[in-house]
């Protein structure tokens, strides 16, 4: 199950080829559902229960894509993806999760106009002007959103390009091999793909070749992303 988050877990399934069902969870109804399987989370002070997370069929519960992923690695060991000797995965880790805090300014205001149902809106508003210390989301685009948001972003995108560019054979970080690093990276060009109003071109700039390229490579894994 999932909110409207980038879809790693998914792309994952996608790619070892794991039936599932897909389960959209509307944001007040996440820690009803999840509380009497999972502990809250320890790192986040404003929400306790978030998604992803799975449900496997022997009943066990997973959040935390890194975790899911984790766990698939070891139940399906068909198309592996090679976390433990990834040369890239800790810093990609690191950049998309710099990246995905830097540009929030921007996408969190449209996330809550673009994607999410009423039900989720007070939630959503409530917890994010927490998050903005007190501002509302109106106030966080007006103030923190839109190009400066990802001007701020650029180095770290910049690093991205050359950690792709440095193998020239092929669309992914390793080259022609396809890794776990490859779908984090891909989730958060996806998603900004989806919100609209030009977020991606804002974010992967002018230099964006290799960037489109590892996303129309990893879009049949994006596919069934709808049910």
């Amino acid at each position: 199950m999932a909110d409207r988050k980038p879809p790693i877990a998914r792309m994952v399934l996608n790619y070892k080829g794991i039936d599932y069902r897909t389960v959209w969870v509307e944001y007040p109804d996440i820690e009803p559902l999840m509380k009497p399987h999972l502990p809250p989370n320890n790192d986040d002070k404003f929400i306790s229960y978030t998604c992803p997370t799975i449900q496997l069929p022997d009943g066990e519960w997973i959040k935390d894509s890194l975790k899911i992923v984790k766990r698939l690695e070891q139940l399906y060991p068909q198309k592996p993806l090679g976390l433990a000797c990834d040369p890239y995965l800790e810093e990609v880790l690191e950049l998309t999760e710099k990246t995905i805090k830097t540009i929030m300014p921007d996408f969190a205001p449209k996330v809550a106009k673009k994607i999410l149902d009423e039900a989720s809106q007070e939630f959503f508003q409530r917890t994010r002007k927490a998050l903005f210390g007190g501002r509302t989301l109106d106030e966080v685009s007006a103030e923190l959103g839109g190009t400066q948001a990802y001007g701020k972003a650029a180095p770290l995108v910049e690093r991205v390009t050359e950690l792709l560019n440095k193998d020239s054979a092929g669309p992914y970080f390793q080259g022609n091999t396809v890794s776990y690093a490859d779908f984090v990276w891909t989730a958060l060009l996806a998603f900004l793909e989806t919100l609209g109003d030009g977020s991606l071109e804002l974010l992967i700039g002018a230099d964006k070749s290799s960037h489109l390229a590892m996303l129309e490579a990893c879009r049949p894994w994006l596919a069934r992303d709808s049910h």
